[in-house]
């Protein structure tokens, strides 16, 4: 029955939902299923330092970057079939997926600038981390390890792929 595991998605924080729970390949909600508890997500009462504060305290995230004025939407289905694939591949990881919003945010990001390493990198970069493309952000043990927009990634084993790389939580 996939009731708990819908219920728990519904909020921005889903990092309820997934692979610690270790639900079963039945239990998995749909693609659709979760694009559409993205659109819920964003009328969460919660603020995104909430959702950032959550991603940080947590072993091991990785959290999506919403914006609405940069039309990210059309990344939601990419980013769900990739928590998809990772819990089914991994149903034993304790990695958590967030959704943040950060259309309230989007003047300076300051939520995720707070998080500890987020300068080092947009110094490595010379430029801002977060520019509207559906970025997606690695933390491990309150650390920012990488950002990259999700359309770098072809395909939901390519995000896969890189999570192991970056979070060596695929066991």
């Amino acid at each position: 029955m996939r009731t708990p595991v819908l219920a728990a998605i519904a909020v921005a924080v889903f990092s309820a939902f997934g692979c610690r729970y270790q639900v079963s390949v039945s239990e998995l909600p749909s693609v659709r299923e979760l694009t559409q508890n993205f659109a819920s997500a964003s009328d969460f009462n919660g603020s995104v330092q909430q959702v950032v504060d959550h991603a940080v305290s947590r072993e091991c995230s990785v959290m999506f970057v919403h914006l609405d004025w940069a039309m990210t939407e059309i990344y939601h289905k990419q980013y769900a079939e990739f928590v998809i694939e990772y819990c089914r591949l991994f149903p034993r990881s304790n990695l958590a997926f967030h959704f943040a919003d950060c259309t309230t945010v989007s003047r300076d990001y300051a939520p995720l600038r707070k998080i500890p390493g987020w300068q080092q990198l947009m110094d490595d970069a010379g430029s801002a981390l977060i520019h509207g493309h559906g970025e997606i952000v690695w933390v491990e043990k309150g650390r920012v390890l990488h950002v990259q927009k999700i359309s770098d990634f072809k395909t939901a084993a390519q995000l896969v792929e890189c999570t192991c790389r970056l979070t060596q939580q695929c066991e």
